[in-house]
């Protein structure tokens, strides 16, 4: 049982990108029972309710299970607003009715577990889950249920996580010796940003150039999951044993910094302190009213390092085609590149995993399915290997 909810340490992108899901459906879950090419669904309709992923995306892969199901019929539906998804989905299931399967995120299921019905063991066990899938999948997904049991209540397709994209041009300008690479550890970006920064002629708190996005929370899109992704850093525990009080701001119990809480929110805001040597992100480097805020600042060269995730890299160059349209300067599609988060720790000379933050949706069944069997089958199969290399060449999201 889990005693706490914790977020867990998971992989660097590059580890989490080479990670396939396939063995979830060969390794365990279909060794007890027969595998749906040997059974067939005798009028069974699922209704999949799912956003951002359309249905030249879907399709081929419902089609490929269906085809092996005869009997089965599965309706899918594409949401492009989330907080339009999210009404209707909870509304209809208010009402008893709604998906049968749909795709939430990973923070979700904490508090809404009543809401889904979990994996059947004849199908998938905890045990099978944790050895196949991510860290971060396990921690979310795998919850105790009102009986003291552990349930497995989602399956991930693909599993994003925060990296460092970077302007190889401004790198190789300002510090060749490193090869156009940034460092690897908070404190060599500290020595980083010192040497990129190019403050504007005459003021002492703008930039021409800023080293790196970060600090504040009015002009970074991704504030919050970078704060995030410190407190993982710095091993803070968001509650105590029995969840009944938050502890990210105490003293620490054990390790080397006595308040972790205090220390990640100190590194986060440093590089917007004036008083810094290192300070390079001010109320100018982005505009706080536009939907682009630093992506803009990147993609205009304004900015040599920003965190986000992989779906980051096509918003950088989708609003690089923009702005030039418009005739603004942008960088070369060459200069954009992407390198593992940086650590507090040096991960080349400690023991312990790189640590960054995680965010997706994953697959669940509703508490409201008449067939949770039929859907989950389903689900198995979506998240095996011959489904999931059809979900990456359409999407090129990490799986």
């Amino acid at each position: 049982m889990k005693s706490k909810i914790e977020l867990k340490k998971v992989l660097s992108l590059l580890v989490v990108v080479a990670l396939f899901f396939g063995v979830f459906s060969s390794y365990g879950c279909r060794t007890k029972t027969p595998t749906t090419t040997q059974k067939k669904t005798t009028d069974v309709e699922l209704t999949y309710y799912k956003v951002f992923d359309g249905a030249d995306v879907m399709d081929p892969i419902i089609n490929a299970y269906l085809s092996k199901n005869p009997g089965l019929k599965i309706n899918y539906k594409k949401f492009s607003d989330f907080d339009e998804y999210q009404k209707v989905i909870l509304s209809e299931m208010a009402e008893g009715k709604g998906p049968d399967i749909f795709s939430m995120p990973n923070w979700w299921y904490a508090s809404n577990l009543g809401k889904v019905a979990p994996l059947p063991e004849k199908l998938g066990t905890v045990d099978v889950f944790a050895d196949v899938f991510v860290d971060v999948a396990n921690s979310d997904l795998v919850r105790v249920d009102k009986d003291g049991n552990e349930q497995v209540y989602g399956v991930p397709m693909t599993v994003d996580t925060l990296a460092l994209y970077y302007n190889k041009d401004q790198y190789e300008d300002r510090i060749p010796e490193r090869g156009g690479k940034p460092a690897k550890t908070w404190e060599g970006i500290k020595e980083d940003v010192a040497l990129l920064n190019k403050p504007t002629s005459g003021s002492q708190t703008d930039f021409d150039v800023s080293g790196i996005a970060m600090g504040r929370a009015d002009n970074i899109s991704r504030a919050v999951d970078i704060l995030y992704l410190l407190f993982l850093q710095y091993g803070v525990d968001f509650y105590n044993t029995d969840i009944s009080e938050a502890t990210f701001a105490a003293r620490s119990a054990e390790g080397l910094l006595a308040f972790p809480g205090l220390e990640a929110l100190n590194l986060f805001v440093s590089f917007a302190d004036p008083n810094q040597k290192y300070y390079t992100w001010g109320p100018k480097s982005a505009d706080p009213n536009s939907d682009y805020k630093e992506i803009d600042a990147f993609a205009t060269g304004k900015v040599s390092m920003m965190i986000g995730f992989a779906y980051t890299y096509n918003d950088i160059v989708n609003r690089m085609d923009v702005l030039k349209a418009k005739g603004q300067f942008t960088i070369n599609k060459s200069a954009i590149r992407i390198a593992a988060i940086p650590q507090v720790y040096d991960p080349d000379a400690s023991q312990g995993k790189r640590v960054t933050y995680a965010s997706y949706f994953a697959e669940t069944v509703s508490r409201n399915c008449k067939n949770p069997d039929a859907a989950w089958e389903f689900l198995v199969y979506l998240t095996s290997s011959e489904a999931l290399q059809k979900y990456f060449d359409k999407t090129h999201k990490p799986t």
